[in-house]
């Protein structure tokens, strides 16, 4: 498994050649920022405020989550390939995310009983094991809510950033089969089934979602929803992930060409926004991904930590329990400037105390870290 399938697999062979080496890169800082774009695009989304309403105008999460898919496509394959074994790489993967994971998962579901309406003899009985349960298995959907708690906010979910871990956790689980596929079948064939079946699904559903409520009487109706959740889910995003998984494969070959991609991607981004609404985004985010990372290295990001992971955990619940509070009521750069402290500080507690901990010692991070000025 260590040797990928064929020899544009691996992106270190010819390294040198080109101007882009694969292990300097600036993906941490990437990922950093499309956290921080969702913190704030949740910010507008969760307190209404019309103060915010350019965070809600001009940032978008789904192009946020996308990006995340294309790293991970890009990062996760990569991880695959260059591990010993499958037990190995399945190792990595859950000490990378799941101790964060369950911390949140578990200390919101025990402190959130103090915010509850409900006294501690109701909140500790079905509701509260259901959601526990549900949500450490990533089955968020099944529970969003604990009993009693956030009932007077605009949305009642705990934690309603988890949903895109599960479809990440799907992804893990399926690389070693396209891996299989690519070996057997090879790339194209096998990544272009990929994007056929996601984009049918993908597309399909949005149609639905579009024509069911353009029928209904009330622009929220339920089976529209269902649709339009639907459109978001694991086969719909399989596309980006493949997309990730492309810029790997042929990261040799494209390293040489940055300023043409960067083009192309400026201009399919116009299309996309102005003509094709939206259907061709999968293009520009995978170019914009790959310029962004690889066009000019900005320095070791992750010598201090990766805190994009705890961010995007963390913002919700946060922010939930602040408008719990009567805090949105505070004047709104003090509400944004105290919400971005706190997730900050969230974040930096959870990877000092959690995350690196439970990283092996020859994780990037890890090492990172030990390279890091005194």
């Amino acid at each position: 498994m260590s040797s990928a399938s064929s020899s544009h697999s691996n992106p270190e062979a010819g390294k040198g050649r080109g101007r882009a080496d694969f292990n300097k890169n600036n993906l941490d800082c990437l990922r950093l920022i499309l956290a921080s774009i969702v913190v704030l695009f949740h910010v507008y989304a969760l307190t209404n405020l019309a103060a915010f309403w350019a965070f809600g105008t001009y940032l978008s999460a789904h192009f946020a989550v996308r990006s995340f898919f294309v790293i991970s496509g890009l990062l996760i394959y990569r991880s695959y390939t260059r591990s010993s074994s499958f037990a190995s790489y399945l190792e990595k993967r859950v000490r990378r995310i799941y101790p964060a994971y369950f911390t949140v998962v578990v200390l919101a579901a025990i402190a959130m009983c103090f915010l509850s309406t409900l006294p501690l003899s109701q909140y500790f009985r079905l509701g509260f094991w259901k959601y526990l349960s549900a949500n450490l298995v990533f089955l968020n959907f099944v529970a969003p809510s604990l009993p009693g708690v956030f009932t007077s906010n605009l949305v009642t979910p705990v934690n309603g950033a988890l949903w895109t871990l599960k479809i990440e956790v799907a992804f893990y689980l399926l690389v070693p089969v396209i891996h299989y596929f690519c070996s057997r079948f090879g790339t194209k064939k096998t990544v272009g089934i990929i994007f056929i079946i996601s984009s049918i699904w993908k597309y399909g559903f949005e149609f639905l979602g579009s024509l069911t409520r353009a029928r209904s009487a009330y622009p929220l109706d339920d089976a529209s929803n269902i649709y339009e959740k639907l459109a978001v889910q694991f086969p719909a995003q399989l596309l980006y992930f493949a997309a990730g998984i492309l810029l790997l494969l042929y990261f040799d070959k494209l390293k040489f060409h940055f300023r043409t991609i960067a083009g192309i991607t400026a201009c399919l981004y116009l299309v996309d926004h102005w003509l094709a609404g939206g259907a061709l985004d999968v293009l520009w985010i995978s170019g914009l991904v790959f310029v962004f990372g690889f066009w000019r290295y900005f320095g070791n990001f992750s010598k201090y930590g990766d805190f994009s992971y705890g961010v995007y955990i963390v913002h919700w619940p946060i922010l939930q329990t602040m408008i719990f509070f009567g805090l949105k009521k505070l004047p709104p750069a003090l509400f944004l400037m105290l919400s971005v402290s706190l997730v900050g500080l969230a974040s930096v507690l959870m990877w000092h105390l959690v995350e690196s901990r439970f990283l092996k010692s020859s994780s990037h991070y890890r090492q990172g870290s030990l390279k890091a000025p005194a």
